[in-house]
């Protein structure tokens, strides 16, 4: 593989956050410190699907079963997306794979995506807008992006590499003809680890027929979330947040506040240039939720807005892990999940001044990449399995 393949490899390595490294069980919030603790929850994380291949394997490592995406369409109906050892060919080759429940996680139809004349090793992103049309974007083996769209409920895809120059992180599209991608971009030095460099916030109007620049960024994207036609909110490197009121037309710059809190010793490498802001999400158009790890995973910040990203300011401070992704239910109730593998999913019902871990329970300890939730219904996709929350 050519440097700039390895390159964008090691980079999507960072964005999916996979670690092994251990955290702690008991989280606070040192900015809620004080504050009244949330009702203990009984609730738990089961694992609802595992790839009939790994059923019978012991010592090892499932998460080389990876579901990095997922996507709910209703209580009934969740697709997820990510890569798993081909299960017939032999030595380190991967295959993109795309689960389906139609019963609420009861029974599972797994898709090895192998369209014609194309291997596809790494899925990223997945974006169902009903049962049967939904979208999936990662990387051939060539290390270029790929997109393909499905009709009938993944049952079959129809395959397409993009003209830019970048991997596919997200995608996000608010009816079947209107979305939006975006993506990692290696830098221009190969002999220098990767930061993130400028990529295109990619928009389709016509279904993903075809993709065109919206807009030029200064750094890479890492997730997408879309209210409406018009309302919306990208993040990325370099502690970035931007937000639109026109469907993508123009896009303004949202401060952070990932500095280095006053009552926490200045650290250069905590500046906001140093973060990563890894999965962004809204409940509506005034409170949302956005999780932040600096480039070496070492630390993180949930950050809570209810001025629309007017204003943002830090929720949770995890001073050992990065924070990997967030999902809410209402302004209060959010859940995320952070970028070590130490088996708990934590929960807020006070829009963020006090945590508490919910555990996961599987055979190994798995890192979890990222949450989706809808109504009442919240899931997780990680290592090993898709994962759903039960009380």
């Amino acid at each position: 593989m050519q440097k700039k393949g390895i390159a964008l490899a090691a980079l999507l390595a960072l964005v999916l956050g996979f670690s092994n490294c251990k955290n702690t069980a008991q989280n606070s919030n040192q900015q809620g410190a004080g504050q009244p603790s949330p009702p203990v929850s009984k609730a738990r994380w089961v694992a609802k699907f595992r790839s009939p291949s790994s059923r019978n394997m012991q010592g090892v490592n499932l998460a080389v079963f990876s579901y990095s995406s997922i996507s709910i369409v209703s209580p009934t109906v969740i697709f997820a997306a990510g890569d798993m050892p081909h299960p017939t060919r032999k030595g380190d080759n991967r295959v993109g794979v795309v689960v389906r429940t139609t019963d609420g996680g009861d029974s599972w139809k797994e898709f090895l995506i192998e369209p014609t004349g194309a291997s596809i090793p790494v899925l990223n992103a997945i974006h169902f807008v009903s049962p049967t049309v939904g979208w999936i974007a990662g990387a051939d083996a060539g290390q270029s992006g790929v997109v393909l769209k499905t009709t009938d409920g993944g049952e079959s895809w129809v395959f397409s590499r993009l003209a830019f120059k970048q991997i596919p992180t997200s995608l996000f599209f608010v009816d079947e003809q209107t979305g939006w991608m975006g993506g990692v971009s290696a830098s221009k030095d190969e002999d220098e680890d990767s930061r993130g460099e400028a990529s295109d916030l990619l928009y389709t109007s016509d279904g993903g027929r075809t993709w065109q620049s919206q807009r030029r960024l200064s750094i890479s994207i890492t997730d997408i979330f879309f209210l409406d036609h018009k309302t919306g909110w990208i993040s990325g490197y370099r502690g970035a947040i931007y937000h639109t009121a026109d469907g993508g037309r123009s896009w303004d710059t949202q401060r952070s506040e990932l500095e280095t809190p006053d009552n926490v010793p200045n650290r250069p490498e905590f500046d906001a240039s140093n973060f990563i802001i890894q999965g962004v999400w809204f409940f509506d158009a005034q409170n949302g939720f956005a999780a932040a790890a600096n480039m070496d995973g070492t630390a993180g910040r949930a950050i809570g807005t209810n001025t629309g990203g007017k204003v943002w300011s830090q929720k949770w401070i995890v001073p050992d892990s990065g924070v990997k992704d967030v999902a809410m239910v209402s302004p209060s109730e959010a859940w995320a999940i952070v970028q070590t593998s130490n088996g708990y999913v934590y929960r807020t019902v006070d829009a963020g001044r006090a945590w508490l871990a919910e555990p996961v329970e599987f055979d190994q300890t798995p890192p979890l990449y990222k949450l989706a939730a809808r109504g009442s219904d919240v899931w997780a996709a990680g290592g090993g399995a898709v994962f759903k929350r039960v009380e």
